[in-house]
């Protein structure tokens, strides 16, 4: 099967919100989804579908205002169907590129504590920074989002070792 990973556009907006849930097993994480990201935080959000038009997965980030070395990971999601087949490691490297190219040195990403997303953002290489209370593993920082609910601040840095900067726009197969 063939992949397309591309910048987001405006339309990819509902198509997001409308598979989040499922694809995250829980309700109403469409609400953490602004529609700034598909319309003016593109140049760093992607998304990748197959050649049939199907959702496989997506990334939106931006970077910093405040801390000009950094870019930040927002929200990533692969469909259930394509999860451990390197997707997600994809669409960050495609990110940590659109980074470096607008001169980041590092990439932060705050996570829910869950036992998935630690592990992913972990083999990803990125770093815990720090946190207030211990739930499972690594610490975590409570109410970070003001809405009582903990979550992991992460961040790493930017090496990206495949020669050439790829387009806005690659193929991949699957």
């Amino acid at each position: 099967m063939t992949m397309r990973l591309r910048h987001v556009r405006t339309s990819d907006c509902d198509r997001v919100v409308a598979v989040i849930d499922e694809w995250w097993g829980g309700p109403a994480t469409g609400s953490c989804l602004p529609h700034v990201f598909f319309s003016h935080l593109t140049s760093t959000s992607f998304a990748l579908e197959a050649s049939d038009g199907v959702l496989v997965g997506f990334l939106l980030g931006f970077l910093s205002q405040t801390h000009p070395d950094e870019a930040c990971v927002h929200m990533i999601g692969v469909h259930p169907e394509f999860r451990r087949l390197g997707f997600g490691r994809r669409l960050c490297q495609r990110f940590f590129v659109a980074a470096q190219m607008n001169g980041r040195r590092y990439v932060r990403v705050i996570s829910t504590p869950s036992a998935q997303s630690v592990a992913f953002y972990l083999a990803m290489g990125f770093t815990p920074l720090y946190g207030e209370t211990a739930i499972d593993s690594p610490t975590v920082r409570q109410e970070l989002t003001g809405t009582g609910g903990h979550r992991i601040v992460f961040r790493r840095g930017i090496v990206y070792d495949t020669p050439g900067v790829p387009g806005p726009c690659e193929t991949l197969t699957a």
